[in-house]
């Protein structure tokens, strides 16, 4: 017996040996793959040029989010269609990305927009064709008031990066459901976000933050195709089974067996994915002094957000992360090293612009929505929004009349 024994026991350490020698070497080519990649993408990104431009709101602007819709649509305009494979793995090239940008502070609500210098003039012809009573101009950033690392000694942070409960061609509620046939009943989906970032005290600022990259086929996010097959799955699940002799189910489909819910739901998915889309990366950021924190307004400025969802379609609703688990649970002090880890991290990347929530940079899975949802989320105020600090323009502007004498 001992010699048989003895045999299985090298062979099994003859296996063992070859299968380090060999997936020992491919495993950490993979890891250096993915590092070098992640290191090409940084060296990349930070060799681009941004821009740094604050819109000046006029107060009177009667346009309703549909212009906004517009802007998006022609901002699928930085769309490279594709980055070639070696240009995407040996150089690190990722897609360009806007960051549109609101500040609530006790001056008020203020709209801003960070771009690629290249992209600056799309930025401006996009939104001076559909907002001609606005102003763009040059700006400091905003977040360079504050330390470069926060949390710190005096001011405390909350905030959230926003995902979708359900799957990307599911829609969120969208502005043409907030509207009343008549405009003195319209209601702007910003107002309750404007009225709580406008009523913000001293030392206490809000930011949000919307970063969006074009997606489609030649990124890999084809919401389209997911789009459909989702309808597919709807219509299947919805179905009547039927069987052949032998107990086998056969595919049976058709929308004569689709209730009217599930027939709406199939309607806005195609709505959805018929429209262009962006890559998302939604932020809320909360910072005062830590004798003065107030979760009051963190609550109300959270709460905003609610009025885009429904139970039946989509909604935004913030990351989830846990803080350690069964360490949390042994060692209450962990969980809070995680929570204040998180706080720094959020902070980071809310000034560092970083697309995505990891430290990938790209290639995550992120909300999908489409320039209606955008618009829905991020437009210029109108004439209905009352909030008591908006930083508007005193007057509207316009062109000179074509008979003006130039002599």
């Amino acid at each position: 017996m001992y010699p048989v024994d003895s045999g299985i026991g090298s062979f099994i350490n003859s296996i063992m040996l070859v299968g380090v020698f060999f997936l020992l070497p491919i495993f950490l080519f993979a890891l250096w793959w993915e590092l070098r990649l992640i290191y090409k993408r940084f060296q990349f990104i930070e060799k681009m040029e941004w821009d740094f431009l604050e819109i000046r709101i006029s107060q009177n602007i009667v346009k309703t989010p549909k212009s906004m819709e517009s802007v998006f649509s022609n901002l699928y305009g930085i769309y490279s269609f594709g980055i070639k494979l070696l240009d995407k793995y040996l150089d690190g090239k990722v897609d360009r990305w806007l960051s549109f940008e609101m500040v609530g502070h006790d001056g008020g609500v203020s709209f801003y927009i960070r771009c690629t210098k290249g992209d600056r003039h799309l930025v401006e012809s996009a939104i001076y064709s559909n907002y001609p009573e606005v102003e763009i101009v040059p700006a400091v950033d905003y977040t360079t008031h504050f330390p470069s690392v926060l949390p710190s000694d005096v001011y405390d942070v909350f905030g959230a990066n926003y995902v979708l409960a359900k799957a990307n061609p599911y829609p969120i509620r969208t502005y043409d459901e907030f509207e009343d046939p008549k405009d003195e009943k319209r209601v702007d989906p910003l107002a309750s976000l404007t009225e709580a970032l406008s009523k913000l005290k001293d030392d206490e600022v809000a930011w949000v933050q919307l970063i969006i990259s074009p997606t489609g086929a030649l990124t890999g996010h084809n919401i389209k195709k997911d789009g459909d097959a989702l309808i597919q799955k709807i219509i299947e699940e919805r179905s009547p089974k039927r069987y052949d002799k032998e107990g086998v189910a056969i595919p049976s489909f058709g929308t004569f067996a689709l209730t009217r819910g599930d027939q709406e739901i199939i309607k806005a998915i195609e709505e959805k994915t018929a429209k262009l889309a962006f890559q998302v990366t939604l932020r809320f950021l909360y910072i005062d002094k830590k004798e003065s924190f107030s979760s009051q307004n963190v609550s109300a400025i959270m709460g905003s957000f609610q009025q885009f969802g429904t139970t039946h379609m989509n909604s935004l609703k913030p990351e989830l992360t846990t803080f350690g688990g069964v360490l949390a649970r042994l060692f209450p002090w962990y969980k809070k090293v995680r929570l204040f880890a998180k706080k720094r991290r959020l902070y980071d990347y809310y000034v560092t612009r970083r697309f995505g929530y990891s430290g990938r940079l790209r290639d995550e899975k992120l909300p999908i929505l489409n320039v209606e949802e955008l618009a829905t989320i991020f437009h210029f105020p109108s004439l209905v929004v009352k909030a008591p600090k908006m930083n508007l323009l005193p007057s509207r502007k316009g062109g000179p009349p074509v008979n003006l004498p130039i002599d």
